[in-house]
């Protein structure tokens, strides 16, 4: 496998041959294009609700199952509460998009009137009242447990997230030649024992929130798209992984990037 840098302004090729669409340079811009298909079976008019389908399209597993166990697990503890709606879920997980790109944080985000007058209240009490926004926030993760896994998986509570995820980008996105490999953190800190539910905690330091459950991960170097994911479930358990008998760990971590990301890792 070679690794070869491709300036992005330079491309003048194909990268998807078998979706129609323009390439080349606009004569409105004179800018480099790509194809314009970038998901399968879909197609971008420009209207208002396109990115909202497009969101939904990229959706990782079945949103109106997810929807189902976050109401029962909500419902077990408090048997009057309303049930979770889809249009909800959105709305909910929009909020946590958005907060992360606010100042404010926590329960500051509803406020009608924040403490600094200078900062412009983001307003998320306008589309959701903060104590629904925190219950279905406290039950959010029931929403892609695997129960039956319980005792055979130490990952159980996200491990279909995972797998759906990945199944996901292989049926919705084209995907093109340029595949970018990474790694990603997503950022977790135990506050009574040293791994708290999770089964390994990864410590990289030179990351910029270096605690928590570590992923490899493949970009599409054209679309931008995130298409494939891998847990790092820490040393024992990842010399189980597939290649790892024949390769060393780096080694072996590529080849199930590369062919994982093009659904070719049985």
């Amino acid at each position: 496998m070679t690794w070869t840098f491709v300036e992005p302004r330079s491309f003048k090729i194909d990268y998807f041959k078998n979706v129609p669409g323009p390439i080349g340079k606009t004569r409105r811009t004179g800018r480099y294009r790509e194809q314009t298909r970038v998901l399968k079976d879909y197609k971008y008019k420009g209207r208002r609700g396109d990115i909202l389908k497009a969101w939904l399209k990229l959706y990782p597993g079945d949103i109106h199952e997810h929807v189902a166990k976050v109401t029962e697990s909500i419902q077990a503890v408090q048997r009057d509460a309303a049930p979770v709606t889809v249009g909800e879920w959105v709305v909910f997980k929009s909020l946590l998009y958005a907060g992360a790109l606010q100042p404010q944080s926590g329960n500051d985000l509803f406020d009608e009137k924040p403490e600094r007058p200078f900062r412009k209240n983001p307003g998320f009490a306008r589309f959701m009242r903060r104590n629904r926004f925190n219950l279905i926030k406290a039950h959010c993760t029931a929403a892609f447990r695997d129960d039956e896994r319980k005792g055979t998986d130490k990952w159980y509570r996200i491990r279909k997230l995972i797998e759906d995820f990945n199944e996901n980008r292989l049926r919705t996105v084209n995907i093109s030649k340029l595949l970018v490999p990474d790694e990603a953190m997503s950022a977790f800190r135990p506050r009574t024992t040293s791994s708290s539910v999770l089964d390994h905690i990864s410590y990289v330091d030179r990351k910029p929130k270096p605690m928590g459950t570590e992923f490899k991960c493949v970009c599409d170097g054209r679309s931008g798209l995130m298409i494939y994911l891998e847990i790092q479930e820490g040393s024992t358990a990842m010399k189980g992984k597939a290649f790892r008998d024949e390769l060393g760990a780096a080694s072996a971590i590529g080849m199930r990037m590369a062919l994982g990301a093009t659904g070719q890792l049985s």
